[in-house]
C-alpha cells in the first residue's frame, strides 16, 4: 500500500499533520501489512517505510513529482493507495488516471472542506477550482470530516479526527490555588485565533478583574510573532508564557499543570463553521476541559466540559471562562468521564475501519 502526501512530514511546523498521518499508517499496517508513504522536502520527494528512506526522486515541478510517484506504483507493486489531498491540477489528475488504469484501489482524504478560504487568490486557486470537478472520473470515495454526503461527485466517508490514546495520557490536575491555567497547543496558524483570548484577558484586567490567569502557549508557527507583539502591547508578560515547541514528557508536564485547554478560535477566517480537529480529541483524551470557536460534531450537544464560543473575532469573555471553570471542577470524575468518551469514540481503529473496507 502507498500513502501519498505532498508535505514535509519531518518539518516541525507540520508536527500535527505528521502525527495524524503516522497514526493512520500504523493502522493501515495492521490491516494490509507493508505501507510505504511519501514525504517532500525542498525539491525532492522521498518514499519511506517507517523511518527508512526506500527511494527518492527529483520533484522540482508537479509534473516531475507525478512522474516519480507513477514510477513507484509499478516498482513497488502498489495495489491500493490513500491520498492526502493538497490541491488539484492536470498532473494530479494524471496520477489518478494512471492509478485507475492499473486497477489500484484508492481513497482521497480532504483534510479540510470547504477550504477556499485557506487559498490565496491566484493561479493555484483557479487551477484547483477547475480540475477538482474532474476528480470524480477517477476517484469514487473521499474521506472528510465535513459532514457532506458527496463532494464534487464523489461519495463521502465520514472521517473524524482521532487520537493516539497512549501518547495522550489522562491528566489528573488537582489545582488547589485560585489561579486558572489555560494551555493552547498548536502550530500557530491564523485560524487558531489566540488573539481573541489575549484581548479577552486584557479587557478583563482593564475592567478591574482580580482572578489570576496564566495562558501557556505551546508551539511555533506563522502567528507566533503576532501573539508576542500583542502580549507586549497589552502588558500581559506576567499572564502569558510562550513555551515553544514541546513533545513527549515536556509537553505532558505542561498539560498536567493546565485547568483549561484552548482549541481553535479563528476558524471564521476560513469560512468554516464545523470541524473535528485532532486537538479537541487530544484534550478530551487527557481529561482537560476546553474552549473552542466551532461546532465539533464528535461531541454530544451541550457537553459540560466544552465551552463553545461564537465563531467570530470578538474577544473571549473571561467572566464566562471563570464560570465554566468553576462549574466543571466541582464535579468528581469529570476527567475520567472525558477519557472514557475518547476511548469510545476517538480511536483510529474505529475511525479508519470504513476506509479500510473501501480499500479491500
Amino acid at each position: 500500500m502507498l500513502y501519498i502526501t505532498y508535505v514535509d512530514l519531518y518539518d516541525k511546523s507540520n508536527y500535527g499533520v505528521s502525527k495524524k498521518v503516522m497514526s493512520q499508517i500504523a493502522f493501515f499496517e495492521k490491516c494490509f501489512g507493508r505501507v510505504y508513504y511519501t514525504t517532500c522536502r525542498g525539491q525532492m520527494i522521498y518514499l519511506m517505510e517507517g523511518k527508512r528512506v526506500v527511494d527518492k526522486g527529483l520533484a522540482i515541478t508537479r509534473a516531475m513529482c507525478t512522474a516519480v510517484i507513477e514510477g513507484w506504483l509499478d516498482k513497488y507493486r502498489v495495489q491500493r493507495s490513500y491520498i492526502r489531498y493538497y490541491f488539484a491540477d492536470k498532473w494530479f489528475l494524471e496520477l489518478l488516471k494512471v492509478q485507475k488504469e492499473k486497477g489500484i484501489q484508492s481513497v482521497l482524504e480532504i483534510p479540510t472542506y470547504p477550504y477556499d478560504g485557506e487559498l490565496a487568490e491566484g493561479r493555484l486557486k483557479k487551477e484547483d477550482n477547475y480540475y477538482r470537478r474532474q476528480l470524480c472520473q477517477y476517484i469514487e470515495w473521499v474521506a472528510t470530516n465535513s459532514g457532506h454526503a458527496s463532494i464534487w461527485g464523489m461519495l463521502c466517508i465520514p472521517l473524524l479526527n482521532g487520537v493516539d490514546m497512549e501518547a495522550n495520557p489522562l491528566c489528573l490536575n488537582k489545582n488547589k490555588t485560585q489561579k486558572i491555567v489555560l494551555i493552547g497547543v498548536s502550530s500557530m496558524a491564523r485560524w487558531h485565533g489566540y488573539e481573541r483570548l489575549l484581548k479577552g484577558i486584557f479587557n478583563y484586567y482593564a475592567n478591574g478583574g482580580e482572578r489570576d490567569f496564566l495562558f501557556k502557549i505551546v508551539g511555533e508557527g506563522p502567528e507566533s510573532g503576532k501573539y508576542q507583539k500583542l502580549v507586549a502591547e497589552y502588558g500581559l508578560e506576567s499572564r502569558v508564557e510562550f513555551c515553544g515547541l514541546l513533545r513527549g514528557e515536556a509537553l505532558d508536564k505542561q498539560y498536567e499543570q493546565a485547568d483549561i485547554a484552548v482549541s481553535s478560535l479563528g476558524l471564521y477566517k476560513t469560512g468554516i463553521q464545523a470541524v473535528t480537529p485532532i486537538k479537541g480529541a487530544e484534550y478530551c483524551a487527557r481529561g482537560i476541559p476546553f474552549i473552542c470557536g466551532y461546532y465539533d460534531m464528535r461531541f454530544p450537544e451541550g457537553a459540560d466540559y466544552i465551552m463553545a464560543v461564537p465563531n467570530n473575532p470578538e474577544p473571549i469573555n473571561m467572566h464566562k471562562v471563570i464560570s465554566f471553570y468553576e462549574n466543571i471542577v466541582i464535579q468528581n470524575g469529570y476527567q475520567e468521564r472525558m477519557r472514557n468518551y475518547a476511548l469510545e469514540h476517538f480511536t483510529w481503529e474505529g475511525i479508519m475501519a470504513p476506509i479500510v473496507q473501501k480499500l479491500k
